[in-house]
């Protein structure tokens, strides 16, 4: 009856290991994503757009808790407009790159466009197309939605966000090894219950 306890024992202890499995780390990796935007028309004096990657989101890191979990980073790219007197049109392009659990990218593109008086009182839109989900090789594959927006306001300056959520985010597999030592263990319990029972 001991021996039949024990080996339940061991295999529950396998089972909740497997189940325990953790999921992989999500890593943005800035260097090897890129943000660019091009003129498309322009009815302004001294009008500029440019943008860039927020502070902070190189190396940002996430670890899903489910196959469906998200993570939404609020301020992802900043948008910097010069000011100038009128309105101008831009094409907007972006690709982005995870360095884990694998290298990975995606691209896709989108308008712009502001008005402004003098920098003072601004007004701008944005308007992204699909991503295509990002796939990474270890399984887990990613749909990202990038935060479209129309503002008016003071200043020239302003954040957009974006949500990464688990299409399907494959677990990290545990290592043969690691039910190899459970199975160790189990057998060290069993040769000690006989050495005593001898």
């Amino acid at each position: 009856m001991k021996k039949l306890l024990l080996t339940a024992s061991v295999a529950g202890l396998m089972v909740t290991a497997a189940n325990a499995t953790p999921y992989p780390t999500f890593t943005f990796d800035e260097s090897a994503s890129s943000i660019s935007v091009t003129p498309n028309g322009s009815l302004c004096f001294g009008c500029d757009l440019t943008a860039s990657f927020s502070a902070g989101v190189d190396g940002a890191s996430w670890t899903p808790t489910s196959a469906t979990d998200s993570w939404t980073i609020g301020n992802f790219i900043d948008w910097n407009a010069a000011g100038g007197f009128g309105g101008a049109l831009y094409d907007v392009a972006v690709t982005l790159a995870f360095s884990s659990p694998d290298p990975a990218s995606t691209s896709t593109t989108g308008a712009a466009g502001y008005a402004s008086f003098f920098g003072v009182i601004s007004g701008g839109f944005l308007s992204w197309d699909p991503v295509p989900s990002l796939t990474f090789a270890q399984g887990s594959t990613l749909d990202i939605a990038l935060e479209d927006g129309i503002a008016i306001g003071f200043g020239t300056s302003v954040s957009t966000g974006a949500t990464f959520t688990g299409n399907t985010i494959a677990p990290v597999p545990l290592p043969a090894t690691g039910l190899l030592l459970l199975a160790g263990i189990a057998g060290l319990g069993v040769a000690r219950k006989r050495k005593k029972a001898a």
